[in-house]
């Protein structure tokens, strides 16, 4: 379940956003879209298991390319100043190393940006005429440092792979286990099927017919 707190006023959204945080449990997710303050519901094994999956093919690859930078699960990318009043947190991202501090706790932008899609994810926030996911995505696509978006659905094999080529995004859907997820900028070259290792999806494929 999502939960949704009152928009407010744009000039204070991002200021009140990071104080109402603060105030939080660390295990608590809270975004800010369109200035509403809403919290993401707690994700299920499955979801968890592909994040971690993603995360660690994402570091090892960025390893081998020797990239300055590194694949970190939910961090809070503040999209200022590029679109304001939405701060997002999505399940893996890929940072710059070098502008990440003791301390930190919000990155201004990032080069992936993934979200491991649920119900929740095709709701419509409190007063908005589109699906929260779609929001998010036209704003990733915004930030002139984001390279590639993933959407990789939880409940079914189906990846959708955005990379950006000059000004334009190219869209490729993967739904073959045998798939190749080729990210040139990132490093990556993995079958679509080790985005999803021991989640139940694969243990169901797998297990011998009764």
């Amino acid at each position: 379940m999502t939960a949704s707190l009152t928009k407010d006023r744009p000039r204070d959204a991002h200021l009140r956003f990071q104080d109402f945080v603060a105030s939080r449990p660390d295990e608590e997710k809270w975004e800010l879209i369109d200035g509403r303050f809403i919290m993401q519901a707690q994700p299920n094994i499955d979801h968890q298991l592909i994040a971690g999956n993603l995360d660690r093919l994402l570091n090892d690859a960025l390893e081998r390319f020797g990239a300055d930078r590194v694949a970190v699960q939910n961090p809070a990318i503040d999209l200022r100043p590029t679109v304001d009043n939405h701060t997002y947190v999505p399940d893996v991202a890929v940072l710059d190393s070098s502008e990440i501090v003791p301390g930190l706790n919000i990155m201004q932008t990032c080069y992936l940006a993934a979200e491991i899609i649920s119900a929740n994810d095709r709701r419509k926030p409190s007063g908005a005429a589109r699906e929260k996911i779609a929001i998010k995505v036209e704003n990733y696509e915004a930030l002139p440092a984001c390279e590639v978006i993933l959407l990789i659905e939880q409940a079914s094999f189906d990846v959708t792979v955005a990379v950006r080529e000059g000004d334009l995004w190219v869209r490729h859907r993967l739904t073959s286990l045998d798939e190749r997820v080729v990210l040139p900028t990132i490093g990556l070259d993995c079958a679509l099927a080790d985005l999803y290792a021991r989640t139940s999806l694969m243990r169901a494929r797998k297990a011998p017919a009764q």
